[in-house]
């Protein structure tokens, strides 16, 4: 209809009407014809057109398909509203499916939320040790006293007062510290030495508030300070600082520490594996030292208790390392280490004191253990140290005393040794080989091989002569030993390259022996003593002994005779240069279950712990205790057990 045509129509009403009348279908007029078929109804009608003819005839399925793809779409159900400007023509569908998406991202944020709280709620758990350890000292650091480190460590740095502190290596959870290595150490600035006990970690000591208890547990129950308490009440020494050393972290974190040693060392690892450690310098990381201390920690049965000195070997060499050998290198390797160690001196006074000790000479840095009596705990091995502190107060309170003495600790290679009578005292040379004979290193490695003693050329010796074969370093440090432990001061010191024996002694009428045991026992520190069993030489036999000790043994694993067999060993042993023991009694235990053989000490005689050792090593078995319950009043009771026979 043209735009004419539609101008007769008065409104538009009545043209909308008949437009739509135009384009209508009109059933009633169709309803009244007869067609012949379908396809007639379809070409019919105002809309027969709507369909090419190529797609009006198509298979039924297909039409169906179409159909459903075709009927309805979202739009179909979309109404607009011609007032809005917004309008989503994806329709319904699409908003629906940006509906479900803005919830899955409602939901992943929720998750992420509450992920990285509880990570932050960990971290806050479990950084407590961190920051403990980072802000330990409670004071800011003072990089321009750090800075002025070298090999020269100038005055201003060198500590300037007394201290007394304990040194102690642990593992690296320093909350509840595995500790492995414990020193006492006292330092006085009048003369610039360091004195310095090395004690087991196993030792027994009553702890306030918790009773008896090895000393290495201090720091579990009540942390340094307690254990501070703990040494002051027992040794009766004031401690005023504490140092605690992650020792594997410190070491791994400075690269690895030298230490030097005087002779192969071959320790073992807790998991049962060997570290073998040559004679000279050892580059060790931080397990190896760790392992190394665990070794040497009074702990292991099979070590001696005296050994507990390498401890103060290792650790100086860590305090080196921390020192270092440049300016700068004390405060950089102490940022290094600052979250590995505990202590309650300031940043100031812990460079003070490192740097301190790694710069003291040998003489000026004495070094001693604290001894003890072995007592095993059970079948396992496991040991506890009952401590001897009846020297203490003379290593720590008697100065002159004390820095005459020899350090205890020392490593080394042993010596062939003979001993002649010069000064015609009968059986002078047989107890001087025998008191030479128990001598050993720290490591329980021999010092000398005692060869037969005998007679000198002569019997004028005023003064005691010892020479010998070359001047290797091996022999140089036995003579200086020797003369130490013989109290030689006046005598001659020879040369001899014909001689057989590496060392020769000729004792001489200035030879006091009791003064000699004396002085041996504060060269030790401690330490016992072994004689030897049997010294014959062409004046007279080894000297008698002055204690007889009464023993009995008890068959306790079933062997018939077995009680019979070890009382002759031990007469034949003891007995051999004089009677020492003697054999009341061989009988059967209480039962025939015992398997490991033991030592049983009564009565609190001199020397007795002496024999209880040598018996000891003869049986090459045996666990040494002490017992109040003595129903056959002997001096030591010797019970077989099966350890013996295997």
């Amino acid at each position: 209809m043209s735009p004419d045509d539609r101008s007769k129509y008065n409104n538009e009403d009545n043209f909308e009407d008949d437009l739509f009348k135009k384009y209508s279908f009109d059933e009633d007029k169709h309803k009244s014809r007869d067609y012949e078929d379908e396809d007639e109804i379809i070409n019919s009608g105002r809309h027969a057109k709507r369909f090419p003819e190529d797609e009006r005839f198509i298979p039924e399925e297909e039409s169906r398909a179409q159909a459903e793809d075709d009927f309805f779409t979202d739009r179909d159900f979309e109404f607009r509203n011609g007032d809005t400007e917004e309008w989503d023509d994806d329709g319904a569908r699409s908003t629906k499916i940006r509906a479900k998406r803005r919830k899955r991202r409602f939901i992943f944020t929720s998750v992420t939320v509450m992920v990285l709280l509880v990570l932050l709620s960990i971290g806050i758990v479990f950084g407590y040790r961190y920051i403990k350890n980072k802000y330990f000292s409670g004071t800011s650091e003072s990089q321009p006293t750090q800075a002025e480190t070298s090999i020269e460590i100038p005055s201003s740095i060198k500590l300037g007062r007394d201290l007394s502190i304990i040194i102690a290596g642990a593992d690296s959870n320093l909350l509840e510290p595995q500790i492995k290595s414990l020193i006492l150490s006292k330092y006085t600035v009048s003369d610039s030495r360091l004195v310095s006990l090395c004690m087991p970690v196993n030792a027994l000591f009553d702890i306030p508030g918790f009773g008896q208890d090895t000393i290495s547990k201090a720091a579990g129950f009540g942390g340094m300070d307690l254990m501070k308490l703990a040494v002051k009440n027992n040794l009766g020494v004031d401690v005023e600082n504490y140092l605690l050393m992650d020792v594997i972290s410190i070491v791994n974190k400075l690269e690895s520490v030298k230490l030097k040693l005087s002779s192969e060392i071959e320790i073992t690892n807790p998991d049962g594996s060997k570290t073998l450690l040559k004679e000279g310098e050892n580059i060790i990381n931080g397990e190896t030292a760790y392992n190394f201390l665990s070794y040497f920690s009074g702990q292991n049965p099979d070590v001696s208790v005296s050994a507990t000195g390498f401890q103060k070997i290792l650790t100086d060499s860590i305090i080196k390392k921390i020192a270092g050998s440049q300016k700068g290198d004390l405060a950089g390797n102490l940022s290094k280490i600052n979250d590995y160690i505990e202590t309650d001196l300031s940043l100031e006074e812990l460079a003070e004191i490192i740097s301190t000790i790694s710069q003291l000479k040998s003489e000026k840095n004495k070094i001693y253990t604290l001894d003890g009596r072995i007592v095993p705990l059970d079948e396992a091995g496991n040991i506890v140290i009952v401590p001897d502190i009846s020297k203490v107060s003379s290593i720590f309170g008697v100065e002159g005393k004390a820095e005459q003495e020899e350090p205890v600790y020392e490593t080394g290679q042993t010596v062939r040794v003979v001993v002649l009578n010069g000064a015609g005292t009968k059986g002078l040379a047989g107890q001087v080989s025998d008191l030479l004979k128990g001598l050993s290193f720290s490591d329980g490695k021999p010092r000398y091989e005692i060869l037969p003693p005998g007679d000198a050329q002569n019997y004028n010796f005023v003064t005691t002569v010892i020479s010998v074969k070359s001047e290797e370093d091996a022999n140089i440090a036995a003579l200086e030993h020797l003369t130490k432990v013989l109290m030689v001061l006046s005598g001659e010191i020879n040369v001899n390259a014909d001689q057989e024996s590496d060392i020769v002694v000729i004792v001489g009428m200035d030879f006091d022996y009791n003064a000699a045991i004396a002085n041996l026992e504060n060269i030790t520190g401690g330490q016992t003593v072994e004689t030897g069993s049997q010294a014959t030489e062409t004046t007279e036999g080894s000297s008698a002994q002055t204690e007889t000790y009464v023993l009995n043994i008890l068959n306790g694993e079933g062997t018939q005779g077995i009680a019979s067999t070890v009382k002759k060993i031990l007469e034949d042993k003891l007995n051999s240069g004089g009677k020492v023991i003697e054999v009341k009694e061989t009988k059967n235990a209480d039962n025939f279950n015992y398997g490991a053989t033991k030592i049983i000490i009564h009565k609190d005689k001199s020397g007795i712990k002496d024999i209880a050792d040598r018996i000891k090593d003869i049986l090459d078995v045996g666990e040494i205790s002490e017992s109040s319950d003595n129903v056959d009043n002997v001096d030591i009771t010797v019970i077989v057990g099966s350890d013996y026979t295997k």
